[in-house]
């Protein structure tokens, strides 16, 4: 009785010592949105902006970032994705941005001095996307709407906390 004892015990620790833990994925992100309002890019600011991310981003994951562009016939806002540019009369005009697991930084870059288009340059709403990087891999990042879906239904979820 004691052999048969040992020998399920063994079988056991080795069966045990087989598992794995997927630790490198993250499946439990719960993805959030930080909407960034009266964003002014001034010369003094070097036509940028720092936004912490707290708590920090895992490296898996993907930062995307939107600017308030209008909205539609409907009333419905306009999510325009980023980097993106704009030939005007003054010249041209972008916007793009970096991230790290700490922060994003959004620029905008002009050929001429922004503030002569203050539409562009004052009082401008970002929104910050962070998305788990397994949800990313197939992501069509051109559509805010369609972001939102992939997230929820990815989350199994109607709601994505919206952090102003």
């Amino acid at each position: 009785m004691k052999k048969i004892f040992l020998l399920l015990s063994i079988v056991g620790v080795f069966g045990l010592t087989g598992c794995s833990n997927d630790d490198d994925v993250d499946y439990d992100t719960y993805p959030e949105i930080f909407e960034v309002d009266n964003v002014n890019f001034t010369q003094s600011g070097d036509y940028q902006i720092l936004v912490p991310l707290n708590p920090k981003i895992l490296s898996t994951d993907v930062v995307l970032v939107y600017r308030l562009s209008g909205a539609n016939d409907l009333g419905n806002d306009i999510w325009e994705p980023i980097p993106t540019s704009y030939d005007l009369p003054e010249g041209s005009l972008k916007y793009f941005f970096d991230f790290s697991q700490d922060d994003v930084v959004i620029y905008l870059d002009a050929d001429f001095d922004p503030i002569l288009r203050q539409d562009f340059s004052l009082n401008q709403i970002f929104r910050i996307v962070l998305v788990p990087g397994y949800v990313a891999e197939n992501l069509d990042n051109n559509d805010f709407d369609t972001v939102m879906s992939a997230i929820k239904e990815a989350n199994g979820s109607t709601e994505i906390k919206t952090i102003k």
